[in-house]
């Protein structure tokens, strides 16, 4: 990651090929964008299982429907504007910042972050412990646990994927065929075993959303394989599929396709460049958004014979592609595009209620207002979530800025320079 600092603005360039170099290199810097850390998607799928008779018929498919996404309030989102080395006033547009160090022990300490998830209480991260793990933070930053790795009853060994039902106060980790469900304080309760094979997944108050792909070997489904995303209860009925995709995209893909901020609820295709929304009460899937940019990668480099085709053609090609990354709050949208050409990623922030748009590949910032913290990697209703390393001396430029509190300028003055990064919450105005 290429940082350009002086005493009046930071330039934040996210160069997605140094970073996934760097990754490996030194652990801080992985805290980046570690969320847009990029595999093969043949790589991050679940192997495919042997299913029973009695897993199959609990999946009651006669009854399974389709969703066919509506289409009648589309928003076409212009992206072209945005697109090449592009600097953008992201400080003019900073409303609120808080930020909440995450205590640093020996069994704290993170290793990239994939995932966050903040609750009223806590805070649950996946990172990249041991291929993944997971670990808890109390909504102010102080260590709780970290899930051990093992074969045991509640412990990890492969996980994939997690998130929190908040309806009934649980955290639930997804390792493959299996939920583990845990309290709020990590303590194990349960496991389940699954009936269908997926990569990432989240929880409604009345079931599931899954995500699969056509490599897993979801035979059993038999003419529901080729759907994308699956709508299941709580028994893991399976209510409805939508989103047909039945060939196997070989190319970058994202930590998750699944975004839920409170009540909203956000699927993303990938490579579609359609984002769809999904009312859980009515169990109704629309397109709410399409993405409109000049230079799209060619759909044909998806299907090559293998990962190397697509890393070829958009590493020697000025190509964009969208892998399927969003963000909302309560009042902005976030989209991302990628460039492998020009080793960036442009990122566009839309406000909900004026419609207008701000973005680029380069965040301008005052130092002496604004901590140089990171594009974000989650949200928590109306905040977005990000990550922030201070630098040598970043409490001195800090010292007299009117939008972070004394409390948060003395957590920065605190901080040394083997300690777990910080979360940024931050909210933008209306623009």
């Amino acid at each position: 990651m290429s940082k350009q600092l002086n005493t009046e603005i930071v330039i934040l360039e996210n160069l997605a090929l140094n970073t996934m170099k760097l990754f490996f290199m030194h652990r801080y810097f992985t805290y980046i964008i570690v969320f847009l850390f990029l595999v093969a998607c043949d790589n991050n799928t679940p192997e495919e299982v042997r299913f029973t008779e009695q897993q199959i018929e609990s999946l009651h498919l006669s009854g399974t429907q389709v969703l066919e996404p509506q289409t009648d309030s589309i928003i076409h989102i212009n992206l072209t504007p945005f697109l090449g080395k592009r600097e953008f006033d992201f400080g003019n547009i900073v409303k609120e910042v808080k930020i909440v160090p995450l205590e640093t022990t020996k069994n704290s300490l993170l290793d990239g972050i994939y995932k966050v998830i903040t609750t009223d209480e806590y805070i649950y991260i996946m990172d990249n412990f041991k291929g993944k793990s997971l670990i808890i933070f109390t909504k102010e930053g102080k260590f709780i646990k970290r899930l051990s790795h093992g074969q045991g009853p509640g412990e990890l060994q492969r996980l994939y994927d997690i998130d929190y039902d908040f309806q009934t106060n649980e955290l639930i980790a997804y390792q493959h065929s299996f939920f583990l469900f845990f309290d709020k304080e990590g303590n194990f309760l349960r496991q389940e075993r699954l009936p269908i094979n997926f990569d990432n997944f989240i929880s409604l108050d009345n079931g599931y959303i899954l995500r699969t792909a056509p490599v897993q070997g979801n035979t059993h489904l038999d003419d529901k394989e080729g759907y994308t995303f699956l709508f299941t209860d709580k028994i893991f009925t399976l209510k409805s599929v939508a989103v047909y995709q039945p060939k196997d995209i070989k190319a970058m893909s994202a930590h998750t396709y699944l975004y839920k901020n409170d009540s909203l609820i956000t699927l993303a295709g990938r490579y579609s460049d359609s984002i769809y929304k999904y009312d859980a009460k009515k169990n109704k899937l629309y397109t709410e958004f399409v993405l409109d940019y000049d230079k799209k990668l060619p759909k044909k480099y998806l299907y090559g014979e293998n990962f190397r085709v697509f890393q070829e053609v958009t590493k020697n090609n000025d190509y964009y592609f969208n892998i399927g990354e969003y963000f909302e709050t309560f009042s902005q949208n976030v989209f991302f595009l990628w460039n492998n050409y020009i080793n960036l990623q442009t990122i566009v922030y839309r406000d909900k209620k004026t419609g207008n748009m701000i973005g680029g590949t380069s965040a301008m910032l005052n130092l002496e207002e604004v901590p140089a913290f990171n594009f974000p990697i989650g949200v928590d209703k109306n905040y977005f979530v990000s990550v922030y390393n201070p630098y040598i001396n970043r409490y001195e430029k800090l010292k007299n800025s009117k939008l972070i509190s004394e409390a948060d300028k003395e957590k920065i003055k605190q901080f040394k320079d083997d300690d777990n990064p910080m979360l940024v919450y931050f909210t933008l105005k209306e623009f």
